[in-house]
């Protein structure tokens, strides 16, 4: 292989879920680069959607400071979760304290769950300095439109005996009036999420997500009834609608919530990762970059992590690869991504078993395929 120049290669992949990290990736692909040419400049970017992972991959390029509390997990237990911190302002992941994966399967129930931990952590930041949160919405195992949160933070629910409510998904069809706190904390609070679902209706919080948080279909519409009240309580006590916003049934309605409570901002999570990077700027003099997720589909057509990464590229003339587990996608779809050649990692000799347990490997011999015929 000969090439005019050492080229500079910019590594920029979602994690290969139940397989790798992001950061891990990027690791296995350097690896492999510099096996075959120990000249080239390799940059490692690890990104995320906005869902969880997202702390990972901002903490491998902002080697921000870890904040570690004692929280309520989603069904009210104490657990220990951790935020990052980085001048004034802090990092917030819903997983760690509210995530779906902190509740067994046959415990899971929206109707019960709180998102009152996430406040914990959002209360924490704030009290110690931080004057701007990202909260990183993705994966949550409640339905209480940060009813929780709000709760944390000095918010209070009455129901109609002016009896005061704990924050939960049963709860807000129980509300009858909602009191502010009288000194609320003052920060600039942006929520960063990947979807744009409304709060409430068929394709609300309730219908699309409650089920797979355990909710089966009477509770999917009492929940929905609640987030229906939750509206209307909100647009009486606090003169805001967020019936309609885009994203606001994310993470079970977080987003009208932060909205309503904190006038939160909600930013696309893809798009809001790489200005928090400075990915344009890490982009400049790159021969070429690789992206890449467990699976291309669909889905990563519709402007997720690759496209989002793939058009920078696009727009600056660099060639962009893909790495990925499997891969559904047409040449014409590629083409369309801005992706000039994808390696797989599985093919009629290698099952998906074995490359999630050989990914890092797998990753480091195929990445050497892209170069290795190039001029």
């Amino acid at each position: 292989m000969a090439m005019n120049k050492s080229p500079k290669i910019l590594l920029a992949p979602d994690s290969f879920k139940g397989s790798l990290s992001a950061g891990q990736v990027c690791e296995a692909l350097a690896q492999g680069i510099n096996d075959l040419m120990p000249d080239a400049e390799v940059i490692s970017i690890p990104l995320a959607d906005g869902g969880e992972g997202s702390l990972e991959a901002i903490n491998y390029s902002l080697q921000a400071e870890e904040v570690k509390q004692f929280v309520k997990d989603p069904l009210w237990r104490t657990i220990t979760a951790s935020y990052l911190r980085k001048g004034e302002t802090a990092y917030i992941e819903m997983a760690a304290a509210s995530g779906l994966g902190l509740v067994k399967t046959n415990q899971r129930d929206p109707e019960l769950a709180t998102t009152y931990g996430t406040g914990q952590q959002i209360k924490h930041a704030v009290k110690n300095g931080a004057k701007t949160v990202y909260l990183f919405i993705g994966g949550s195992a409640t339905n209480d439109a940060g009813l929780g949160i709000g709760q944390a933070l000095g918010f209070k629910f009455y129901d109609k005996k002016g009896v005061e409510l704990l924050a939960g998904g049963e709860s807000l069809a129980q509300i009858s009036t909602l009191r502010a706190p009288e000194n609320p904390f003052e920060f600039d609070l942006k929520v960063v999420c990947d979807v744009q679902n409304p709060l409430y209706g068929e394709n609300g919080a309730a219908f699309i997500y409650a089920p797979q948080k355990g909710a089966d279909q009477s509770m999917v519409e009492r929940l929905d009834q609640g987030l229906r009240n939750f509206s209307e309580i909100v647009k009486t006590s606090l003169g805001k609608d967020v019936s309609q916003l885009p994203g606001g049934g994310a993470a079970g309605g977080v987003g009208a919530g932060m909205v309503a409570f904190f006038d939160a901002e909600i930013l696309p999570g893809i798009e809001s990762i790489m200005e928090l990077l400075n990915f344009d700027t890490q982009l400049k003099d790159v021969d070429y970059l690789i992206t890449g997720e467990g699976k291309l589909d669909q889905q990563t057509l519709s402007g997720k992590l690759i496209a989002g990464v793939a058009k920078k590229a696009k727009g600056k003339g660099i060639i962009s690869f893909a790495v990925c587990g499997k891969n559904e996608l047409s040449k014409e779809n590629l083409k369309q991504l801005g992706i000039s050649q994808v390696a797989v990692l599985t093919d009629p000799d290698i099952s998906v078993e074995y490359a999630m347990e050989h990914g890092a490997e797998l990753l480091s011999e195929k990445v050497k395929m892209f170069f290795q015929n190039r001029a």
